[in-house]
């Protein structure tokens, strides 16, 4: 690929082109460059340049169906694309949920023997068919291949479904798996999930390339082998909350666990023990009401990071009011997306006194930045940097990055309903407020 880019600067620095006709040039009614079936007349350009620019095109862009790309080429630049594997293994088959067999066997066909990136939906329809079960079968055909599994279910016994599918499944080079399950489970609210046991219900013959894990809180969830995983997304489901002794386990049961997301409230109201991470450098957590309990019991060295989305004062007056308070001498970085109070914002200040990079989200900021500027010598003595963001008000024409299952197109009308936890950290607006001493914010 390095020999390739060199040949894409080298080439378009002396391009000269060949025409027949001046007007099929760009910015003509007849340009080959934008008329599907025209004859491509830059006739010096190289079939190995041609694939490096694709394949450059995708890696910078890799959420763009490659389909739609070479659509919108000339013939030969389209030849060309069809037979460059590289651009035909990440395979998003949800997209279009009543093809999503012929598109998997399509980009099956013309990846060759790359490591594949598959995204699938099962329905309760297509699965009484048969239809969801040979599409599961065609995907597990090629474990051997699978790099990232991703797989929607919207019907009850997905679960189980699943669980016998993949039990046995070798997937070597498997790096990235998500499984949510979004048909909802009758529960008694009352009830709390207490289990500690988390042996490996799926891939029961290892992983050892998987870091990435996205799972929902169900009492009997989809668990690989744990000890190579270092993300952990977890998500909040209508299940009963589970024990914090519950949490406590699956988070000791991930000895490698750097970056941890919590997303929803999904731990009763009880006591929690101490919880000592000390390879965690990420945490995230949004609209979790037992985040205060989390963060007094939480004893992590080398965290980073921390972001409290949907944070509110009464949340946090657990540890803010509590005797040691915080344990996280490497904090470096604060996100805070919530309706905190001024008082609140200036007790957590005083007990992360390293932090270098603070960030307001979809809050008025300008009561912290005065809490800051009045005390600038003693609050936040370490501050380079506060940033403030802005989202879904704010955010209308601005195309952002989410999560690669979420089925919806990013546009105006939608930009609620797209996964916030994800938008906010996309987004930047920057305002003008000068700090003492020396401080900057960007």
């Amino acid at each position: 690929m390095g020999k390739h880019r060199h040949g894409v600067t080298r080439f378009f620095t002396s391009l000269w082109c060949t025409t027949s006709d001046d007007s099929t040039l760009a910015d003509s009614d007849d340009s080959t460059l934008v008329e599907v079936d025209a004859v491509c007349h830059i006739k010096r350009l190289p079939d190995p340049v041609l694939g490096a620019i694709f394949a450059l095109n995708k890696k910078a862009d890799p959420d763009s169906a490659v389909e739609r790309v070479v659509a919108h080429v000339a013939v030969r630049w389209r030849v060309c694309a069809l037979g460059l594997p590289e651009l035909w293994s990440s395979i998003d088959a949800h997209v279009h949920p009543q093809h999503q067999r012929a598109l998997l066997q399509w980009y099956l066909a013309h990846s060759a023997e790359r490591p594949l990136d598959v995204r699938i939906g099962l329905s309760q329809e297509t699965w009484n068919t048969g239809e969801g079960r040979q599409l599961l079968a065609d995907v597990l055909m090629q474990e051997s291949r699978l790099r990232s599994l991703s797989i929607r279910a919207d019907f009850l016994g997905a679960d189980d479904a699943l669980r016998v599918a993949l039990r046995n499944i070798r997937a070597p080079l498997l790096d990235h798996l998500s499984f949510i399950l979004l048909e909802q489970h009758e529960s008694d609210p009352d009830d709390i999930i207490v289990g500690t046991d988390f042996a490996p219900t799926v891939f029961k013959h290892g992983v050892p390339r998987l870091s990435v894990l996205r799972l929902q809180h169900l009492k009997n969830a989809l668990y690989p082998p744990l000890n190579s995983v270092t993300t952990l997304h977890l998500e909040e489901y209508h299940c009963p909350p589970m024990s914090s002794a519950r949490l406590k386990a699956l988070l000791h049961a991930l000895p490698a666990l750097v970056n941890l997301s919590l997303y929803g409230d999904m731990v009763a109201h009880r006591s929690w023990p101490e919880l000592y991470l000390p390879r965690l450098r990420s945490l995230r957590s949004a609209s979790n009401a037992q985040i205060g309990r989390l963060l007094s019991a939480l004893d992590a060295p080398a965290l980073d990071s921390l972001v409290l989305k949907d944070v509110h004062s009464h949340e946090l007056g657990y540890v803010l009011n509590r005797s040691p308070g915080l344990r996280l001498p490497a904090l470096r970085t604060l996100t805070i997306d919530g309706p905190l109070e001024t008082s609140d914002l200036g007790a957590l200040f005083c007990q992360l006194v390293a932090i270098e990079e603070l960030r307001f989200v979809n809050l008025d900021a300008d009561d912290a930045l005065a809490l800051i500027a009045h005390d600038a010598d003693n609050l936040l003595s370490a501050l380079q940097r506060v940033m403030v963001h802005r989202t879904a008000a704010y955010a209308q024409g601005i195309s952002v990055s989410v999560h690669a299952d979420v089925p919806w197109a990013v546009s105006n009308e939608e930009l609620n309903r797209v996964d916030a936890d994800d938008l906010f950290m996309q987004l930047r607006t920057r305002r003008t407020v000068a700090l003492p001493s020396g401080k900057s914010l960007l």
